[in-house]
């Protein structure tokens, strides 16, 4: 007797005012950390640099943002390159989106990289990005 397996979920279609609201909720609360970092002189203390006295793809990221607020991107840069190309990818994304949210043209990715970019392949390729970005700042 054959098996029959669930049904794929269908996700919903990509909607540029909810990729709006999600990136303005990542940016507030990216914004308060780096505010109390910056009033207080307190951040958020990495799990991993305490346990291991090893670097993770995050570490810097407070401090970059708040350089990067100042407009030193160079010493951003030195802090946490990756946050600094995530930032950039992430205000593309905002500017295009707005636009979209504002009646504008819709603007996709090529169909050579639509496949790589489905939500589970996308969060394993940050996460490839992020290992190997850890293993070489701490190597180097």
């Amino acid at each position: 007797m054959a098996t029959m397996s669930a049904p794929a979920p269908v996700l919903p279609a990509f909607s540029a005012r909810r990729a709006l609201t999600r990136l303005g909720a990542f940016v507030l609360v990216g914004g308060a950390i780096a505010a109390a970092h910056a009033v207080l002189g307190v951040g958020v203390p990495c799990p991993f640099r305490e346990l291991t006295g090893l670097q993770c793809p995050l570490c810097g990221s407070t401090r970059a943002a708040l350089r990067l607020t100042r407009g030193d991107v160079a010493s951003a840069w030195s802090l946490n390159a990756l946050f600094v190309v995530a930032v950039g990818v992430l205000i593309v994304c905002g500017v295009v989106w707005a636009v979209e949210a504002l009646g504008g043209p819709a603007v996709r990715p090529p169909r050579w990289a639509r496949p790589l970019l489905r939500q589970n392949r996308l969060y394993v390729i940050v996460g490839v990005i992020g290992v190997v970005f850890a293993v070489v700042r701490n190597i180097v």
